[in-house]
């Protein structure tokens, strides 16, 4: 189990590990065991230099969101000067940009320094780049246009690092413009989609780039004036795809050709991972005195997904970036929601293994572009209800918010917000903007000066009438003061002073754990420190107890995400939330257009009461065809076919939260895990040692291969996901059985529908009894679907709890690790029971204080994995 170490003695923990890997001769031979050292050492090397940079990183913030959403223009006016990124109604950021904030000088304006910095991927980066743009085009390509054979020529192979090089790309791309290629079936180029011939321009492109550089790939970073660096930040406008392919380029791109801003610049956009830029921030616009007081801040423009022009480039870059990030601000699109490419940042963050305590505060939203959003009228609210029901983007937000940051009052990591609104009530200067964005800033100038237009304030007003203590009133005064921009600016400084230094240490201690583990992979690889036999046994009962510790905390977890009611976070990714499943059904139901349908029949009619339907009649068009039968709203059918869906629509969204979830599990655990399964089927001296423990004192050396199959985490999960659908299945309850209405029953604004008294008919037939009716069916299946999930979760859980109790069981005590008695000779004695490991609490002689410096491997573990050096513990 890692020590929960503060920054302070994780700084100390990777000089340690830099002082010790300092200290090292090279590798003395080319034998086997040298390069496995060797690799082990490159290892450990990589490790303790993420280490350094996470101890050493400033608190940073990603902006991201899905392109054109306005993610630079909202940096820039939340910075106070709106063309300090590149801004386009089109996508224009390419690269991730770095703003490292200072505090300028109150009335001079926020400025950029007169200098940035170029950084480049490194070797290894630009191949995982490439390997998934490949990846994605192979995959496509094999499903729509087979005969082109992507994934025979390309799938696999390593475009960048692999021994062929580029040469079966070259070989093979002038196929997507419909060129006879030797091997291949002859396709047509109008047969093909442009967008696989503008993935092959994009890695064209790379290739070009990679082939022309010279010494740029992991070099520093090269620094040149701020202005011509915007080269390497906008992507290239987008063009017509070429009717014919383009040939392979020969560039020379040197460190000094790009300082010179030439076309260099240019050529190196592909290379490139990041710009850093310092930006002086005018406190007239936002005082950063308390954001900057003991810590350096950052804040991160990410390129837009899915832009034309970058096949997977840009995924790739937010992806590797996003393990460094501490926090995100999710730009989404007000007039458009939900947003799937912001649940796909999401996603990325959450996939690097972040514990759960620092993804509950790891996001902020911003619902930009509110400016396009109308005030409703008074007149507009639906008969019986108000409120958010009025402003489909508000309650678009209320349904999507939860999925990213969860149940409850989150009113401070929510905002709405418009750029353009907000400079333009600022009175930021904005002639430096490009055109387009120079239009659209008058355009919304004009709706401004109009002092007719209704405003925020009054409908916050009315809301707060119709929902007291509305979360939504505050968000919309804010909107209308200032664009929102000084609500994101309070929101964004709050939240990185309570959580940017405990998001740091949690993205140390991940890295600190990647450091763990390269430490006893060396150790493994390293020449040993003390006889074999001594220290065969002392690894062997160390080993055990760190499982044993380890297992412990498994079955805790797992214990902790079977309660009701959480007491504390668990440590393990948590599983799919029931409420919010359910939250999801009752969005379903609520959003079926069936009900708007019948508030407008109402609101149509005079007395505000859904009509009575007319029966059918032939349409006199239809020429003796037999009409096809059109699903109504006059009875239930139509709502018991909406309710099946929903049901079997979110059944599948819950299983394929569950497998997320599931692998989310499994590599968290796996990581740990691993370590030890390769030990214990190594043929390491303390590893050779356990059959004949496990006969001495279980008496089955058998209970071996059990303890190796029940750590097996990735067989497991797989076996649980392969059975999760079919226990689904089993659980599963007829829908009609569940369905709250009588099915195929008349309603009573159905033509036939005899309601009785008229006080009885104008109660079945008021818009209260849709809402009545709506609120049954939701809840409905919200009931349904939560007991499902509930009762699929409680069968997982108790399939892990079963599994790793086995695995306790199997694990021997720390009295087995001892010599046999008959290995003893005489005098040797004191030395047998010396070797036996040590009662927890008794150091072993000659164990380094916290203070002495590790000059071992052995030292290094005692010291910081073992935990022999002092107190440890959390800042």
């Amino acid at each position: 189990m890692a020590r929960q170490l503060s920054l302070s003695q994780l700084e100390e923990y990777v000089h340690d590990v830099e002082a010790f890997l300092d200290a090292l001769d090279p590798p003395a031979s080319e034998q086997e065991e040298k390069k496995e050292e060797a690799a082990a050492r490159d290892k450990l090397a990589r490790a303790a230099a993420k280490l350094r940079a996470r101890t050493a990183a400033p608190i940073s913030l990603a902006v991201v969101g899905e392109y054109t959403v306005g993610k630079s223009l909202l940096l820039g006016a939340l910075l106070g000067r709106p063309d300090l990124l590149p801004v386009e109604e089109r996508p224009a950021t390419g690269n991730i940009t770095v703003l490292r904030l200072r505090q300028g000088e109150a009335g001079q304006g926020t400025e950029l320094e007169k200098t940035s910095e170029i950084h480049f991927m490194t070797r290894d980066r630009l191949a995982s780049c490439v390997r998934e743009i490949t990846r994605e085009l192979v995959r496509l390509l094999d499903e729509q246009v087979p005969e082109l054979k992507a994934g025979q020529v390309l799938g696999g192979v390593d475009l960048v690092a692999g021994p062929q090089g580029w040469a079966p790309f070259l070989g093979w791309y002038r196929c997507l413009w419909g060129r006879q290629t030797p091997g291949l079936q002859y396709v047509a180029a109008e047969l093909i989609s442009s967008r696989f011939r503008d993935a092959a321009l994009e890695l064209l492109r790379i290739r070009d780039a990679e082939q022309g550089q010279q010494g740029l790939l992991g070099s520093g970073p090269v620094r040149l004036g701020t202005g011509v660096v915007r080269r390497v930040l906008e992507l290239p406008v987008a063009s017509v795809t070429p009717d014919t392919p383009l040939a392979p380029r020969k560039l020379t791109i040197t460190r000094e050709s790009v300082e010179e801003g030439g076309t260099a610049l240019a050529d190196c956009f592909p290379l490139v991972e990041r710009v850093e830029q310092v930006v002086g921030v005018d406190p007239e616009y936002w005082p950063l005195g308390d954001l900057l007081d003991g810590r350096d801040v950052q804040i991160l423009d990410f390129p837009g997904v899915g832009a034309v022009g970058s096949f997977g480039r840009d995924r790739n870059l937010s992806r590797q970036a996003l393990q460094d990030i501490h926090s995100i601000l999710l730009v989404l699109p007000a007039h458009h929601l939900p947003s799937d490419i912001a649940l796909d940042f999401w996603q990325m963050l959450a996939a690097d293994g972040r514990s759960q305590e620092a993804l509950g505060t790891a996001a902020l939203l911003a619902a930009n572009q509110f400016d396009r959003i109308v005030v409703p009228s008074p007149a507009a609210g639906q008969p019986g209800g108000g409120g958010l029901g009025r402003v489909d983007s508000l309650n678009s937000l209320a349904a999507f918010a939860p999925k990213i940051i969860g149940q409850g009052d989150n009113r401070d990591q929510i905002f709405l917000a418009s750029a353009v609104t907000g400079l333009l009530l600022e009175q930021q200067p904005w002639e430096e903007a490009s055109h387009q964005t120079q239009d659209v800033i008058r355009s919304v100038a004009d709706r401004l000066t109009d002092i007719h237009r209704p405003t925020w304030h009054e409908f916050a007003a009315r809301l707060e009438e119709e929902e007291p203590g509305s979360r939504w009133a505050g968000r919309l005064r804010a909107y209308e003061e200032d664009g929102g921009l000084g609500s994101i600016r309070e929101g964004v400084q709050r939240h990185l002073v309570r959580h940017g230094d405990a998001h740091r240490l949690e993205r140390a201690r991940a890295a600190q754990r990647e450091v763990d583990q390269a430490l006893r992979a060396y150790r493994r690889a390293a020449p040993r420190d003390e006889p074999p036999e001594a220290e065969a046994y002392r690894e062997a009962g160390a080993r055990f107890r760190e499982l044993g510790q380890l297992v412990g905390r498994i079955l805790k977890d797992v214990e902790l995400l079977d309660e009701t009611d959480l007491s504390r976070l668990p440590e393990a990714p948590a599983p799919p939330d029931v409420d919010s499943s359910r939250a999801e059904v009752r969005a379903a139901v609520y959003g079926a257009h069936w009900w708007e349908q019948l508030f407008q029949r109402a609101l149509r009619s005079p007395d505000h009461l859904v009509p009575h339907g007319q029966p059918v009649e032939r349409d006199p068009l239809s020429f003796g065809r037999r009409p096809r039968p059109r699903p109504i709203v006059d009875d239930t059918t139509v709502f018991q076919q909406l309710f099946e869906r929903v049901l079997t629509d979110q059944r599948a969204q819950d299983l394929q939260h569950l497998e997320a979830w599931l692998e989310d599990w499994r590599g968290y655990w796996s990581d740990e895990i691993a370590p030890f399964r390769e030990w214990l089927a190594s043929d390491e001296e303390s590893a050779l040692l356990l059959p004949e423990l496990y006969t001495r004192r279980m008496h089955d050396p058998e209970i071996l291969g059990e303890l190796l199959d029940g750590l097996d985490v990735d067989a497991l999960v797989g076996q649980v996901a392969e059975r999760a659908p079919a226990f689904l299945e089993s659980t599963a309850v007829e829908p009609g059985h569940a369905f709250p209405l009588q099915p195929g029953h008349a309603l009573p604004w159905h033509a036939e529908s005899d309601n009785g008294a008229r006080e009885a008919d104008e109660r079945h037939r008021h818009p209260l009894a849709v809402l009545q009716m709506r609120a049954a069916i939701a809840d409905a299946a919200a009931d349904r679907v939560g007991a499902q999930l509930h009762g699929l979760l409680r069968r997982v859980l108790q399939v892990f709890r079963d599994t790793f109790d086995d695995v306790r069981e199997s694990l021997l005590d720390q009295d087995a690790f001892r010599p046999a008695v008959s290995r003893r000779t005489p005098g040797r004695a004191e030395e047998s029971s010396a070797v036996a490991e040590p009662d927890a609490g008794e150091p072993d002689a000659g164990e380094p204080d916290a203070g002495e410096r590790a000059t071992t491997i052995d030292d290094l573990i005692r010291k910081w994995l073992k935990g022999e050096r002092g107190s440890g513990g959390d800042v």
